[in-house]
């Protein structure tokens, strides 16, 4: 009867353990090293979702790539230089559809609070376009990035304001995610708007 007891007991512990992230993400900026990617669709601009990424301290932060162009397969790797940590993992499939690899996930819209009063625009030599193909023509739709569009997408999110406030004079990171290329279609793109705390 004890055992009974005690392998009843030590299952409901582990059924009370739970991975469930489904809780607002609460942030404090000041607190440790961390990056944001805030998911903004290519096509119509529209937020949707993001992750925080938490690092060792360090003094300084560039992104750098690992891009491997796609004969048929290919990939983009952007890495906290400093830390050679990664930041994002993503297929380039030509004449499909690629896949993101890190963050595993992204946390939804839900996940990210609202404030009333949209965050200013950062000045243009704050806004940096991570470029990782120099073949691609950056001033060209769709590759072109429409920096009020993204920004607007974000704007209103208290990380946004938190993180600005926290560090502004860090540049403001636009990447342009094309899992898809060749005959790809833009509805499948999305733009991370990434910042430093």
């Amino acid at each position: 009867m004890k055992n009974k007891i005690l392998l009843m007991g030590l299952c409901l512990s582990v059924m009370a353990c739970s991975d469930d992230n489904s809780a607002a993400v609460i942030e404090d900026p000041q607190s440790g090293n961390k990056v944001v990617l805030l998911k903004v669709d290519a096509t119509d601009f529209t937020f949707e979702g993001g992750k925080i990424l938490s690092f060792e301290d360090a003094s300084t932060f560039t992104i750098a790539h690992e891009y491997n162009l796609p004969g048929d397969f290919g990939s983009i790797k952007l890495k906290y230089e400093e830390l050679d940590a990664p930041i994002f993992d993503g297929d380039i499939h030509w004449m499909g559809l690629g896949g993101m690899h890190y963050p595993e996930s992204i946390d939804p819209v839900s996940s990210f609070e609202s404030i009333a009063s949209a965050v200013p625009m950062p000045d243009e030599s704050l806004r940096e376009l991570v470029l990782y193909d120099e073949y691609v023509p950056v001033d060209e739709w769709p590759y072109a990035a429409n920096y009020t569009a993204l920004w607007d997408a974000v704007d209103n999110l208290k990380i946004v304001k938190d993180y600005r406030e926290s560090n502004p004079n860090a540049k403001v990171h636009f990447f342009l995610y094309t899992p898809s290329v060749g005959s790809g279609n833009p509805d499948d793109w999305d733009w991370f708007v990434i910042l430093k705390n």
